[in-house]
């Protein structure tokens, strides 16, 4: 594996590496200073490093790479880093760009642990459909196709720009689809995923999805799937409904019934904008009372007012009768609180304490079972949930030659792996709780690490962790 390059290490004799930013995978981006020293000016240096010896790999992220260069060489938006040199040194290729001094959303929202505010995501909302529309307007017109929490950067006077052209496209006249389908799981519309060719209302999904993502603290359910995202309500109910229809239209997996174009959605969401607040009004002037004329007493000798004349008398206030203080209330003695009846389980019969949860004999659960979802903590970086609808709900992989769909598809997870069976589990819901089956699969399924014996219900806990194949599934309660 490829080491970022050493802090002091000058590159193309013109610029000096100041400190590793981050990065791995494909490139690393370091912050450096131009030479000669002491001229103060900084960049962001972005260097091509594919962690990888296979040669596929490598020629596809030179593509992308030089690809990202020639987009933003031509572009000039405020919201967009402006590049300044793109160059190749010891079989390296570089691109030296605008340094952004901030964050990026994605670690705005794990600093905050919490759904972010809604002004500040319609905000920054704003500013990338502003981007976006830059793009789109371009001839031809750019799709940038990548767009989430971690490729928007807010600098420290609140201004977005968007990064990482990596993936963008020019979009084609007359194509059906995409060469290759290219995008981040949680936030790519459902013709990244090989069903068509991408556009501007890709970018509108994506959005959708992003806004979705630091709204409710939780990426949406990747559009591949067939489930739909939970509700954005369901994690944070003080969104607006006007800003909650904004993110449902804008991430509707049918690209006809979304906003059209990213100017559209711009306009809806100027409209959803809270009204500014007023400033607050000085108060008005406290009216005076007139005070009762004092008169003025005679002068004494010489014209010299006497002493008694150099004092002014004060009005008193009228004396204020008195209230009565009521006497304490008396308090009259509580009954003594009648004892419950036991709990009779209506399952076996057992009789239970009173205001038990659960059967103490069978278990059954004497209150409303939770809703509750699964949540993919592996392999995925961006964990994601779905809500368990039915019962049973299966897992597994899609065949096309069975016309088969699992409610859970994980083809996307093992498509050349074959650790997934395509009747692989099945979760049930009963009038006691949730179970997970194993259906007898290739490579079983294992319960926080236990393999599960096959066509054996076992109870799930909140918390519990599942694991098919390569994937690992959180259960949780809501």
């Amino acid at each position: 594996m490829t080491q970022p390059l050493p802090i002091g290490t000058e590159v193309k004799n013109q610029y000096r590496i100041v400190r590793l930013v981050g990065g791995g995978g494909m490139a690393w981006v370091y912050q450096v200073e131009e030479l000669p020293s002491g001229s103060g000016k900084l960049w962001a240096l972005k260097e091509l490093r594919p962690q990888t010896q296979d040669r596929a790999e490598q020629a596809t992220g030179r593509k992308l790479f030089d690809q990202e260069a020639r987009l933003l060489r031509d572009l000039d938006h405020p919201n967009i880093p402006k590049i300044a040199d793109f160059f190749e040194e010891d079989g390296r290729s570089y691109l030296v760009m605008e340094f952004i001094w901030g964050e990026s959303l994605e670690k705005r929202l794990k600093a905050a642990n919490a759904p972010l505010l809604e002004t500040d995501v319609l905000n920054w909302a704003l500013q990338l459909c502003e981007a976006l529309h830059y793009l789109h307007t371009r001839t031809p017109p750019i799709i940038f196709r990548d767009m989430k929490p971690s490729n928007a950067m807010v600098t420290n006077t609140g201004r977005v720009k968007l990064i990482d052209f990596g993936i963008a496209r020019t979009y084609k006249i007359g194509k059906k689809r995409d060469t290759v389908a290219m995008g981040s799981e949680n936030y790519a519309a459902p013709e990244q995923w090989g069903k068509g060719q991408t556009d501007a209302r890709s970018d509108v999904y994506a959005l959708g999805a992003t806004m979705y993502n630091l709204l409710a603290n939780m990426a949406p359910t990747p559009a591949f799937l067939p489930s739909e995202p939970l509700p954005l309500a369901n994690y944070n109910g003080a969104v607006s409904a006007r800003t909650v229809a904004i993110v449902e239209k804008a991430m509707n997996r049918d690209r006809e019934a979304r906003f059209q174009s990213i100017l559209e959605m711009h306009q809806a969401i100027l409209a959803a904008m809270p009204a500014p607040q007023l400033a607050e009004s000085a108060a008005p002037p406290v009216a005076t009372v007139p005070q009762p004329a004092v008169p003025v007493p005679e002068s004494g000798s010489g014209g010299t007012p006497s002493a008694q004349a150099r004092l002014q008398r004060k009005v008193q206030p009228e004396p204020q009768p008195v209230k009565p203080v009521p006497a304490p209330a008396q308090h009259k003695p509580r009954p003594a609180p009648v004892p419950l009846p036991p709990r009779p389980c209506p399952a076996c019969g057992r009789s239970n304490k009173p205001g038990a949860r659960f059967c103490v004999a069978c278990g059954h659960s004497f209150v409303p079972l939770q809703s509750a979802v699964l949540r993919i903590v592996e392999p995925v970086r961006a964990a994601w949930e779905m809500p368990v609808t039915r019962s049973p709900m299966l897992l597994g992989r899609a065949s096309q030659a069975e016309d088969y769909l699992p409610d859970f598809d994980m083809t996307f997870y093992d498509e050349d792996e074959g650790y997934v069976s395509r009747r692989h589990a099945q979760i049930g819901r009963g009038l006691d709780g949730y179970s997970i089956t194993d259906l007898d699969s290739y490579n079983g399924t294992t319960l926080n690490g236990r393999p599960l014996l096959p066509r054996r219900a076992y109870s799930l806990r909140n918390g519990d962790r599942i694991q098919v194949g390569l994937v690992i599934i959180e259960f949780r309660l809501r």
